[in-house]
This record gives structure tokens, sequence and C-alpha cells, in this order.
């Protein structure tokens, strides 16, 4: 036992109680960096979801403003289209508009002959709806132009385009040219003779014959309603607008004489057409564009009465053109006088032949006039070839 505890400490091991520190160090750093490792990979991960989180509420967040916008964009739009700009900027900022002006213009543009083409019996005329769409349609995008923008579509009445120019207060501050939309909207006027002349042109077998009256003057323009709004303009200049339109001429523009003063100073040339009857104001002179000429000849349109009323230069009510082009062909009654009061065979053999051409004469020009002609050369040959029989005929009897 005394040389056991003798012995050289050097040569001895470590204690027990001495080497158990050192490995619990060990341990204990081992799984600290364990968990730091833990902790880094919890939080980049957690830091990866959130981001990942953000970005996606970012993105859906945008495809939801982006269809807000679309949305706001499209009801804007709406907005425009029934109502003017200028009109609905107002309307943000109260719940009614009315507003009177000293001087706007305002056209009626109807399709004159569009119940003879509509028939209800085929598929309930859907398919003549969609042909007047169709040119309705061309006069929009002819309203889409920037050139007249100063010019805003009321309404249609059926196969009637109304229109006004002069209501938006921004764009009629000119003092040099302050009726300088009348003649933007004449302009439009003559346009759509031209977009009619070329729709006939494209679709095959339509002869659609455009009247068109033109007006200026007061009125007043406003909103009726909160819901379902309708922007429309009164007075009695919309009134003596809408005459000019119904006493009108086929394809051709008539204006009143106040508003021949104000065109005829900006270079158009009219023709005096006479005393219209117009019912609130009674004769009132009105004036026919394009001006014809010399030979009669109405310039890019051919000039066709209107088959409910015709008005000579001093103003009385003539007859149709179907009238005129029977009284070529004598009576019935003179006829007889001719046939009982000689014994000519050869004049008795005309009669019958006299009625037959008076009754194809005026269907051809019946057809003519409404667009029905059977033939394409039908209102160019069949017309001019029966009057001149008609007249041969007139020469043989009176000699």
């Amino acid at each position: 036992l005394a040389s056991s505890s003798k012995r050289s400490p050097c040569n001895g091991s470590v204690p027990n109680a001495m080497q158990r520190p050192a490995d619990l160090i060990g341990q204990e750093v081992i799984l600290v960096s364990f968990l730091l490792l833990l902790l880094v990979w919890f939080l980049n991960r957690e830091f990866e979801v959130s981001y990942r989180l953000h970005y996606h509420g970012d993105v859906e967040a945008d495809l939801h403003r982006t269809k807000i916008q679309s949305m706001r964009d499209q009801a804007d739009w709406l907005l425009r289209n029934i109502i003017p700009y200028h009109v609905a900027e107002q309307l943000k900022v109260s719940q009614s508009y009315s507003k009177n002006h000293d001087s706007g213009g305002v056209i009626f543009a109807s399709i004159v002959n569009f119940s003879e083409f509509y028939e209800e019996n085929y598929e309930g005329g859907k398919e003549c709806y969609r042909v007047l769409n169709e040119l309705i349609g061309d006069f929009d995008e002819l309203l889409s132009k920037p050139h007249y923008s100063s010019i805003e579509k009321i309404k249609t009445i059926g196969a009637t385009y109304m229109a006004a120019s002069g209501l938006n207060p921004s764009q009629c501050q000119d003092s040099n040219h302050p009726h300088g939309h009348l003649q933007t909207l004449f302009e439009f006027a003559k346009e759509m003779m031209r977009v009619v002349d070329d729709f006939n042109n494209n679709m095959l077998w339509f002869n659609f014959k455009l009247r068109i009256g033109f007006n200026h003057g007061p009125l007043t323009a406003g909103v009726i309603g909160t819901t379902k709004l309708l922007y429309d303009i009164w007075g009695d200049t919309v009134n003596i607008a809408s005459r000019m339109d119904t006493t009108g001429v086929e394809c051709r523009i008539q204006v009143s004489e106040e508003s021949y003063r104000i065109l005829s100073k900006m270079g158009y040339d009219f023709d005096y057409r006479g005393t219209v009857n117009v019912k609130g104001k009674g004769q009132m002179k009105t004036y026919l564009y394009p001006k014809c000429m010399d030979n009669g000849v109405v310039p890019h349109h051919q000039l066709s009465i209107s088959p409910d009323i015709r008005v000579q230069v001093d103003g009385s009510i003539g007859r149709s053109p179907t009238d005129e082009i029977a009284n070529l062909v004598p009576s019935v009654h003179s006829a007889d006088k001719v046939a009982h009061g000689t014994d000519n065979s050869e004049t008795k053999d005309v009669l019958p032949s006299a009625k037959k051409l008076q009754k194809e004469a005026v269907r051809a020009e019946e057809r003519c006039r409404f667009g029905k002609a059977t033939e394409k050369t039908d209102c160019e040959e069949a017309g001019p070839e029966e009057v001149n029989e008609l007249t041969k005929l007139n020469i043989s009897k009176s000699v």
C-alpha cells in the first residue's frame, strides 16, 4: 500500500471525475451547433414561405387591380356611349344635368325606303334589322373620327339617325368661328350620303335612299332619370330639324332659311325649294343641297322626290313622279273619244298597248324609286324606253 501511494502522478491516468466535464462540453458544442443550424434553416424556411406568400398576394392584388380597372374602363366606356363625356364628368359632381345652348346644330337622317325592304315574315324581321344595324354601325364608325369629335349621336328612332353639334361648351369657345361646329355637322351629313352610296354598292341589290333634315338654333340638353340614363335635346330647333327631314327630298339635305344664311356664307350652294308647311310653324322657306346643275342633274346623288310629298318652287303641292309618267299616256276618256270619233283601226289597236305601257311605266318607276328593281338595269333602261314610246304615241295621236 505504501509503494502504491508513493507512485508518481505522471505515470498514473486522469481520474474519471476530471474526464466527464470535457466530454460534456464537446457534446454540448455539437448540440448547440445542430440547434443553431436547425434555427437557421427554420428561419430561412419561414422567410421563404412569407416571401412567397407576399409575392402571391402581390400577384393576386395586381390581378384584382387590373380586373377592377378593366371593369371601370368598361363602365366608363358604356357611360360615355350613353351620355357625352363632358356630361358624365358633370354627373360625377352633381346628380342632375341640364344646359341651354344658344346655337346647337341638329340633323335627322332617315332611310326612307327601309319600310319597303323590311319583311317580318322572313325570320321575324331579324335579317332586315341586321342589315340596318350594319348601316347604323357605319354611321357610328364615321362619327368616331377625330374630325367629328364635336358631334354627338343623340339616338336612333327606327331607321332615323339623330345627331347634334355645339353641345360641348369647351369645344365652342372660338369667338372667331362661333358656327364652326355647324360646318362640321354639315360635312358629316354629306359623308353620311357617301356611306349609304358605298353601302349600296357593296351590298347587292340594295338601293337605300337617305333623306336628311338640318337646322340650328337654341335648344336644351339634359339627362333624364337616375337609372338607365337618357341624354336628349329639346326645343323648336329640334322639332324643325325633324320637319326638315319628314318633308325633305331623298338623296338631298334640306335646311331651314336660318341655316341657309349661315351655310351659304361658308361656300355651300343650295337650291331654293320654296315654302313647306311645317306643323306648328306654318309656311317656311327651305333650301336643298346639293345644288342641281343647269341640266337639272343633281351631282353625286340621284334626285328622287319623296313619295308622300312634292313641293314645287312656288310652294304648291305637286303630283308624284308616278302621276307625271301616267300623264304621258292619254286618259281613258280621251282615248274613248278618239276611238268613237274615227274609224281608224290603227287607233283602236293603240289603246290596249297604251294602257299596258302606262301600267308598265308606273311599275318600273315604283320599282326604281323603292329599290325593288327586278333587274340590274331596270331603273336605267325600262323607264326611258317606255317614256320614249309613250311620247311617240302622243305625237301620233295629236297628228
